[in-house]
């Protein structure tokens, strides 16, 4: 028997993860975001990735928005297991700080609520 296959420590191969696990979710056109991994923790088997989103060629910085995702490795490969904690956009439960109004979301945004729980499996419907 052989060692497990470990997935590289990478953060562009995280993004792709990222992208390709938010172009399967229904309701997202990752088409009209520009999408962004800023930076990647990786702790063993999982990595903690901060993630920007903003509508595609926007130089707004108001109209943008930071989530962070939890992945893991299954396979060789980077998998999203979902958001992690509350959405960061200065909003009530944000853990950006400051009382600032929430911005709007960019076209094609993904839900800040409901699907995509931290407890949701890559891909699981309920």
């Amino acid at each position: 028997m052989g060692c497990a296959k470990s997935a590289p420590q990478d953060k562009a191969i995280v993004q792709k993860a990222l992208v390709d696990y938010l172009a399967g979710r229904s309701g997202i056109s990752v088409e009209s975001m520009d999408i962004e991994v800023t930076s990647v923790t990786f702790r063993g088997n999982e990595a903690d990735a901060q993630v920007t989103f903003k509508a595609k060629g926007s130089t707004d910085a108001s109209n943008l928005m930071q989530m962070k995702y939890v992945l893991e490795q299954k396979d060789g490969k980077w998998t999203v297991k979902g958001r992690s904690g509350a959405s960061e956009h200065g909003g009530p439960g944000g853990a950006s700080g400051g009382s600032q109004a929430m911005p709007a979301m960019p076209p094609g945004h993904p839900p800040t609520s409901g699907a995509g729980s931290p407890g949701e499996k890559a891909g699981e419907k309920k």
